[in-house]
């Protein structure tokens, strides 16, 4: 009769336990390149953090607000962050925008809008769902801190070596209504943008049907 010693069973086991580990380990995922642009005077002064695993971008805007009656009533500002597909892999999933600011509106009569808030993506990447809902207040509100959650489905399908950069471009306009009010303030203090939420998938090349990996 031929007996497995105790550590060849443990060998064994090691080996099977080890082989998904690494291949998990080893799967490409998509990361910001740390490549931005932006346009719009409420862009102005702000900087860009991203961690470690380049997969959350963190945007501060020290000067993105309207005041009245003596600051600017209206502004805008447009941030393009670029993110890294891997090359020839089906890639899908939902990426997550959190807004927070602080709207002051001493009195009603007075509306404060945040809107315009619109996701581009270039060059497109197959089946988008962008969820990202305009912000409205009225008076009164003492300086209240405020959250605008997005979310942005998408699935990027192969070959696509010339698309493998890709620019998420999110949109904003602060505004408040009336022009004459006595008073308030309307800001956009911060923007985190999340594409940690990401899995491959299988492409069939002969139907194009993306599935998820099991």
């Amino acid at each position: 009769m031929k007996y497995t010693t105790a550590s060849a069973l443990l060998l064994q086991a090691t080996t099977a336990l080890a082989g998904p580990i690494i291949e998990a380990r080893q799967q490409p995922r998509a990361v910001f390149t740390r490549v931005a642009t932006q346009t719009g005077q409420g862009c102005e002064g702000s900087f860009i953090f991203y961690d470690d695993a380049n997969q959350i971008a963190t945007v501060t805007y020290p000067n993105y607000g309207v005041t009245l009656p003596s600051g600017p009533r209206e502004e805008s500002c447009t941030t393009t962050l670029q993110v890294s597909f891997p090359v020839g892999q089906c890639t899908a999933g939902t990426a997550l925008g959190t807004t927070t600011g602080t709207v002051y509106l001493p009195s009603n009569g007075i509306t404060a809008f945040f809107t315009a808030r619109d996701y581009a993506i270039q060059p497109t990447i197959g089946a988008i769902t962008d969820v990202s809902p305009n912000g409205q207040w009225t008076g009164a509100r003492s300086a209240e801190p405020y959250v605008l959650r997005d979310s942005i489905s998408y699935r990027l399908t192969p070959p696509n070596p010339q698309n493998s950069l890709v620019n998420f471009t999110v949109f904003g306009d602060l505004s408040l209504q009336p022009e004459n009010a006595g008073g308030g303030s309307l800001t956009a203090e911060q923007f985190v943008f999340d594409i940690r939420n990401q899995s491959a998938c299988k492409f069939d090349f002969n139907h194009g049907v993306v599935k998820k990996r099991q």
